[in-house]
C-alpha cells in the first residue's frame, strides 16, 4: 500500500515537471511578433519632431497578448532610410507608435518576451542594410 502511494506521488511529480518543461518550451518557441497588432495609421498628422507635417506617417500598434513584451518598431522614410523605436516591457493592451517625418507607409516590427536577453533586435544599420528596397 505504501509503495503504491509512493509510486503514485512519483508519477504525479513527474507529470508536473513535464507540464512545467513543456510550458517553458512552448514559451520559448512562441512567435512574439503575433502579439503586435496595427490598430491605426495616419498621414499628415502633427508631429512635434518633424519640420513639416504634410508627409508624416504614423503607425499605431498594440500588444494584444497577456504577457509583457519588448518591441522594436521601424518606419521607413520616403528616401528609404528607417527610423526605429524600442519600447521595453510593454504590458497587455498597451499601445505604441512609430513615425516617419516623410514616410512612405512601410513599417517593420520585431517583438520578444519582455526582458529576454537571449534574443537581440537588429540595429538601425542592420535594418537599413537588410530592408533597403
Amino acid at each position: 500500500m505504501v509503495s503504491k502511494l509512493i509510486m503514485g506521488s512519483v508519477v504525479a511529480v513527474g507529470l508536473m515537471l513535464l507540464i512545467v518543461i513543456d510550458h517553458d518550451q512552448a514559451t520559448a518557441e512562441r512567435d512574439w511578433n503575433e502579439c503586435v497588432t496595427k490598430y491605426d495609421s495616419k498621414w499628415g498628422s502633427h508631429c512635434k519632431n518633424c519640420a513639416m507635417d504634410g508627409d508624416t506617417y504614423k503607425v499605431m500598434l498594440r500588444n494584444t497578448c497577456t504577457e509583457n513584451i519588448d518591441v522594436l518598431c521601424c518606419v521607413q522614410e520616403k528616401y528609404k532610410n528607417w527610423k526605429c523605436y524600442t519600447y521595453n516591457n510593454l504590458a497587455a493592451q498597451d499601445t505604441l507608435y512609430g513615425y516617419a517625418c516623410q514616410g512612405n507607409g512601410k513599417y517593420l516590427v520585431w517583438a520578444k518576451k519582455a526582458g529576454d536577453t537571449q534574443i537581440t533586435f537588429p540595429t538601425v544599420q542592420q535594418v537599413n542594410s537588410d530592408y533597403a528596397d
